[in-house]
C-alpha cells in the first residue's frame, strides 16, 4: 500500500512521497525506483497532455502569473535542458512541464530533459537518504 501512495504522490511531485519513504520499514530501493518511474510518467502526462491545461491556466491566471514568469526566466536563461534538469527544484516536474509547454518549449526536448531531471534528483534524494541514515547510525 505504501508503494501505491508513493507512486501517486510521485506522479505529481517527487519530493512529496519522501516522508512516506523515510517512515517505511524495509528496503528503500524499490521506493526510490517507484518515485523515479512515477515522476517519469507524470512528466510525460503533463508535457504531452497539457494543451487543455494550458488553455485553462492562461484563461484563469493569464501569462503574467508567478508560475509563468518564474519558469519563463529559467527557460530564457537555461533553455529546455536547464529547465528540465532543474524542474524538480523550480516548481516541481509537473508544474514546470506545464509551464514549459505553455511558454513554447519543444515538447520532446522538454520531456527528455525533465525526465532526466526527475531521475537525477531522485538519485540525489536517495544518496542523501543513505548518507543521512548512516550519519544517524554513526552519531547515535
Amino acid at each position: 500500500m505504501a508503494l501505491i501512495s508513493i507512486f501517486l504522490l510521485g506522479f505529481l511531485e517527487i519530493s512529496f512521497p519522501l516522508p512516506i519513504v523515510i517512515a517505511m520499514d524495509g528496503p528503500m530501493e524499490p521506493a526510490f525506483l517507484v518515485i523515479a518511474v512515477s515522476g517519469t510518467l507524470g512528466t510525460l502526462f503533463f508535457v504531452y497532455l497539457s494543451q487543455p491545461i494550458r488553455r485553462w491556466l492562461v484563461r484563469r491566471y493569464g501569462m503574467d502569473s508567478v508560475l509563468f514568469t518564474r519558469t519563463e526566466r529559467f527557460l530564457v536563461r537555461y533553455g529546455a535542458i536547464g529547465v528540465g534538469l532543474l524542474a524538480p527544484m523550480i516548481l516541481g516536474h509537473a508544474l514546470t512541464a506545464v509551464a514549459g509547454v505553455v511558454l513554447g518549449a519543444p515538447a520532446n526536448k522538454l520531456a527528455f530533459w525533465t525526465i532526466a531531471g526527475v531521475w537525477v534528483w531522485t538519485l540525489i534524494y536517495y544518496v542523501a537518504f543513505l548518507t543521512g541514515g548512516s550519519l544517524i547510525a554513526m552519531g547515535g
